[in-house]
């Protein structure tokens, strides 16, 4: 509302989901204070905390573009419930752990100005990358293209991180589903995407990811063998599978997520290696996984993951073993630091 009492609608509604979050949300809070441009609201829903995570968030209620709410628990009501009350064009999520760089919403408003996309895609930061800035328009025949980026690194190119939506595309009933609980921002994700006539993606950081030790997908304290079959099936039904182009890139998906599961779970086991490897048998003997393993065409993949995609074929485990303990290893390092 501004000076004269009329309600002003914010370019960006930045959505920030938080469960026991005290000791970090004031950073990510801090991150959108200190945008570039001043044209956003933040949107804080707390979520079932059990901490004084809505006290520090309280602290910054002085700022009247900053607004709190409070949701049942789980992440996906938390966002729910901040679509619902968004009041910008974009719509922009972050993690409570996570933060924007300063010139992120500024970067998106460049873009949105030039271009008029649907969908807007940016970089995570990385301090060893040498960005280009450049700007891909995908539209028409050649979103298959940005599907099939998508899907081939889903940790990073299919989910809500970087991402600014289109907050009248959401509105047309397009939502977080409850019984979703791991990978549900890539389901999300490319309910989008299969709206968007235009996307825009540019070479450019404009989200700082912070790996927290600590989270449900890496502590290794949850069995998560079945935990991403919701999401996987659900995926199915937003994909043309007809089309064998898309189909592949499905199972794509499916190796990707058991890779996950291997790394952050499997193998993270308080159990003897050879316990750990009859897990992982076992995982990969459920069908969606095996069927991907034993139909996915791996030929285009690059680097790394066409080994490990591989070795799954082959059933090779001793090499499994080993490419996984090198990804822990780099994912060691990066604990409760920048995602570099």
């Amino acid at each position: 509302m501004n000076d004269k009492g009329v309600t002003v609608t914010p370019k960006f509604s930045v959505i920030i989901p938080a469960y026991n979050a005290e000791k970090f949300i004031h950073i990510a809070i801090q991150s959108v204070r200190e945008q570039t441009i001043d044209d956003w609201e933040l949107i804080i829903v707390e979520n079932g905390s059990t901490d004084n995570t809505t006290a520090v968030c309280e602290n910054f209620l002085n700022d009247k573009r900053i607004k709190l709410f409070h949701s049942e628990k789980g992440v996906s009501s938390a966002r729910n419930k901040g679509i619902s009350v968004a009041l910008g064009t974009w719509i922009v999520f972050l993690d409570a752990d996570d933060q924007l760089l300063n010139d992120a919403l500024r970067r998106y408003m460049e873009i949105d100005k030039e271009y008029v996309p649907d969908l807007m895609i940016g970089e995570y930061e990385d301090k060893t990358v040498d960005y280009t800035y450049e700007k891909k328009i995908y539209q028409g025949s050649n979103l298959n293209d940005f599907l099939r980026i998508s899907l081939e690194n889903p940790t990073q190119k299919c989910n809500t991180k970087a991402v600014a939506f289109k907050n009248s595309m959401i509105q047309q009933g397009i939502f977080f589903e409850n019984q979703i609980r791991y990978a549900e921002d890539s389901v999300f994700f490319l309910e989008v995407l299969k709206q968007s006539k235009k996307v825009v993606t540019v070479f450019a950081p404009v989200y700082r990811v912070i790996y927290y030790s600590q989270s449900a997908v890496r502590s290794g304290n949850r069995k998560l063998d079945k935990e991403y079959l919701p999401a996987i099936n659900r995926i199915r039904t937003i994909l043309d599978i007809s089309d064998p182009f898309i189909k592949n890139e499905w199972y794509i998906f499916i190796l990707n997520q058991l890779l996950v599961i291997l790394v952050n779970d499997t193998f993270s086991r308080k159990e003897t290696i050879f316990a750990q490897i009859k897990d992982a048998r076992e995982l990969m003997e459920i069908s969606e996984y095996k069927n991907a393993i034993v139909n996915a065409d791996i030929s285009k993949i690059q680097r790394m993951k066409k080994i490990v995609f591989r070795m799954m074929k082959m059933h090779f485990m001793p090499g499994i073993l080993f490419a996984v303990r090198i990804r822990q290893k780099q994912n060691k390092k990066k604990e409760n630091n920048f995602y570099v």
